[in-house]
């Protein structure tokens, strides 16, 4: 940025009452540029549209060159650091992506699980009922066929001379 005025001042004599050839309050800013970084000046409201004056004066004095490249070097350094948080947040968005998924798949899994387990509850009561019906005809079928064989058994045995009593 260059001076569009030859007007230069300091710090101690802005007041905050400057006014520039519109009239208006000039407002502070700070410079970003390469060349001046950091370097404050006051500036019509409007500067550089259209319906600005274009008033423009350096508060600060101009930077040393030493200064000017020591910014440089903390440009590129920043310029670096903003990269890496960019990489850095890329590689936080995959992570969260794939922690979604995971937390995803795991409450399916746990949907899936209470199902198999509300089955193998039913199952389980289910073959109990079974063995129990199981239980039952055997104690019904073969506890009189039991004897019923026992006394078909004996009675052959008798009738053919296996079997004799007192002996």
């Amino acid at each position: 940025m260059s001076s569009s005025s030859s007007y230069t001042t300091n710090l101690s004599q802005y007041d905050g009452d400057e006014r520039c050839r519109c009239g208006r309050r000039v407002v502070m800013q700070t410079s970003l540029t390469v060349k001046n970084p950091g370097r404050r000046f006051l500036g019509c409201r409007n500067y550089k549209k259209e319906n600005g004056c274009n008033f423009f004066v350096w508060i600060d004095p101009e930077t040393c060159p030493r200064a000017l490249e020591y910014a440089k070097i903390m440009q590129a350094k920043k310029e670096e650091l903003e990269k890496q948080v960019e990489e850095f947040k890329m590689v936080i968005e995959r992570l969260e992506r794939g922690r979604q998924m995971v937390e995803e798949e795991n409450d399916a899994l746990v949907v899936k699980l209470a199902d198999l387990t509300e089955m193998n509850v039913n199952l389980t009561t289910t073959i109990e009922a079974l063995n129990a019906q199981i239980g039952a005809r055997k104690t019904r079928e073969i506890g009189p066929s039991y004897f019923r064989n026992i006394i078909v058994v004996m009675f052959i045995y008798d009738s053919i001379g296996y079997y004799k009593p007192g002996f």
